[in-house]
């Protein structure tokens, strides 16, 4: 176990701006997602070695690919526009079957997937301060494809499409960062060291969106 504060959280560090803060930790969490990226990868390419990643031929016995073993797709998680696209790019056997026996099964409950996801993984206060921080920003994320989304383009390099990916990275950054401290006094110290900004920002927005208007149909097929 450890015993010492994180990095992150002494006080030298502290006195550094918010900005060099979260980079920092920005920057450290893509480091350690690195791991996982090496080690879903080597097992794709073991397994591809001897074919047991191939998906098999089309009716016109054309190949369909090569995503049978496909665990990850790590450009498509960096760069998600959504809290939705990227949950799907990460670790995609387990959420497919959260999809299929959790999700589905349980009429769309969002707090019984992500509280099976916590128990899961353990039973550190951070695994559940972060799991169970997620549907808010699901929550925030189906408004804004209700109501933002149709009067922009739809293209993800686009300005809106920009914005949300930044919008989508820096939140879930902020969120996750509980699953790493492990301990709950860390996990909200952290937290509390950037302002709560995803939680308070993530309140603020659906709130403000709940009062927004649906876009009409012709702004949908504008």
């Amino acid at each position: 176990p450890q015993h010492s504060p994180p990095a992150v959280l002494t006080e030298e560090f502290l006195k550094n701006g918010i900005l060099y803060r979260f980079a920092y930790l920005w920057f450290g969490l893509f480091g350690i997602r690195n791991k996982y990226y090496f080690g879903w990868k080597n097992a794709e390419g073991a397994n591809n070695v001897w074919y047991a990643g191939f998906d098999g031929f089309d009716d016109k016995g054309e190949p369909i690919g090569w995503d049978a073993a496909c665990n990850l797709d790590i450009i498509g998680f960096e760069l998600a526009p959504d809290i939705q696209h990227m949950s799907k790019e990460w670790n995609k056997k387990t959420s497919n079957w959260l999809t299929r026996y959790i999700y589905i099964r349980t009429g769309g409950s969002l707090l019984a997937v992500y509280s099976l996801s916590a128990f899961w993984h353990g039973f550190y206060p951070g695994y559940y301060m972060f799991f169970l921080s997620v549907p808010l920003l699901t929550f925030c994320d189906r408004l804004a494809k209700k109501k933002i989304s149709p009067y922009f383009s739809k293209s993800r390099y686009g300005p809106y499409g920009i914005i949300s990916t930044i919008a989508t990275t820096c939140s879930v950054n902020y969120t996750v960062s509980s699953f790493l401290m492990l301990a709950g006094s860390w996990a909200f110290a952290l937290w509390k060291s950037h302002y709560f900004f995803g939680h308070v920002g993530g309140l603020v927005f659906y709130a403000i969106l709940t009062f927004l208007p649906k876009p009409k149909e012709e702004s949908k097929k504008a």
